[in-house]
């Protein structure tokens, strides 16, 4: 599997292991293990999934955007159901869901971390930075990336 198809993995595993829990806390719209809890998770299951040995450029735009419609059919779904908790979870992914293969197709690094560690990496090579003051910059980098810190 090229790099290019396991940086999306890495972004949609945790999606469907999310969408387990969310579906959970529905557990009294949508019953597990039933019709609906199936369909769900079933076709999140299969918008996630992308086959390997697709790398034309225009192939992969088609098949993101017929994901894309296929998702806003599943959050549709939910709201029918009343499994709010899935559908908010789902409806919070869908801007970042497909933001790795975009960026994949444009060039781009993917990940805030992965430009962070890159250049961290390189600092402590060099000599410029301890190790300690390395992973002291990385928390105080991370915690501004994820918990929205204004700096």
């Amino acid at each position: 599997m090229s790099g290019f198809w396991r940086a999306g993995i890495q972004q949609w595993v945790p999606a469907t292991r999310q969408l387990k829990y969310t579906l959970w806390k529905d557990r009294k719209a949508v019953a597990r293990k039933n019709p609906e809890w199936v369909h769900i998770l079933g076709k999140v299951h299969n918008i996630c999934a992308i086959r390997s040995g697709v790398e034309e450029d225009e192939v992969i735009k088609s098949m993101v955007a017929q994901k894309r419609a296929e998702l806003e059919d599943v959050i549709a779904y939910c709201k029918e159901t009343g499994a709010h908790h899935s559908e908010q979870s789902l409806e919070n992914a869908k801007a970042d869901m497909f933001t790795s293969i975009e960026n994949r197709l444009e060039g781009k690094t993917t990940s805030r971390v992965e430009r962070l560690f890159r250049t961290v990496n390189m600092r402590v090579n060099v000599g410029q930075w301890t190790t300690q003051g390395a992973l002291n910059v990385t928390k105080v980098r991370l915690a501004y990336y994820y918990n929205s810190f204004d700096a």
